[in-house]
């Protein structure tokens, strides 16, 4: 079968009535499905026969398109990383049109939302803890993307006021430390809010100064280089 091909899956168990579906709205509704289930339970939530019932079809339906769990898996993690990689840089090209810097708190909350709030920075560190194979290559794509593109504005943004470039590995060291702590945030973060009595409002302050800390970093042009 290909993509395009129409299946006919089962609304329910307990009713006879088929819904046909393509392959490509089938893995959608699937996909959806296994994120709500990450995002609330974490890895251990990712029960092919939990997801196939939140979609109404059966267990082999899934296995139809993705042969594993490991395959539905791969594919959730593809599927964030698309995802991530279209809204960064797309809030960057608008800053670009509209010749103004890009928000630092929204490119920090989408961040945080794709790694943390949807449980997929759980779901990369319970794949290799447990020894299991993912693509990593996707994600290396996506950072140096990310970075590749935030320097190109550093160094325009350098060039415009008169200062020294900023180097690159710094600007790789911001996308570094933003992945970093949205992981943290994933892992640990409820921990150490509760240790250091932040409520969900005080981590929300948190993002925020994230955000103002690597914008201000941002616009030194690298002139308070660490060595």
């Amino acid at each position: 079968m290909t993509s395009r091909t129409a299946l006919m899956e089962t609304a329910s168990p307990k009713s006879a009535k088929r819904v046909r579906r393509s392959a490509e709205e089938a893995r959608k509704l699937i996909l959806d499905a296994a994120e709500r289930r990450l995002a609330k339970q974490g890895p251990e939530g990712i029960r092919l026969q939990d997801i196939a019932r939140d979609c109404g079809i059966s267990h082999p339906a899934i296995l139809h398109h993705f042969e594993s769990r490991e395959g539905l898996v791969r594919a959730l993690i593809a599927r964030t990383s698309g995802q991530l990689r279209e809204t960064l840089l797309g809030t960057l090209e608008i800053a670009d049109v509209e010749e103004e810097r890009p928000d630092a708190d929204q490119l920090i909350t989408k961040v945080f939302e794709a790694l943390s709030d949807r449980g997929t920075a759980r779901l990369l560190s319970w794949m290799l803890l447990t020894g299991r194979e993912i693509e990593t290559q996707s994600s290396q794509t996506l950072i140096s993307e990310i970075a590749a593109e935030l320097h190109r504005r550093r160094l325009d943004g350098a060039k415009r006021r008169g200062e020294p470039s900023p180097g690159a590995e710094d600007t790789m060291f911001m996308a570094m430390l933003t992945t970093s702590a949205a992981f943290g945030d994933a892992i640990i973060g409820p921990y150490l809010a509760a240790a250091a009595g932040l409520d969900a409002e005080g981590m929300h302050r948190f993002r925020h100064w994230l955000a103002q800390l690597l914008s201000a970093h941002a616009q030194s042009s690298g002139s308070n280089k660490i060595k």
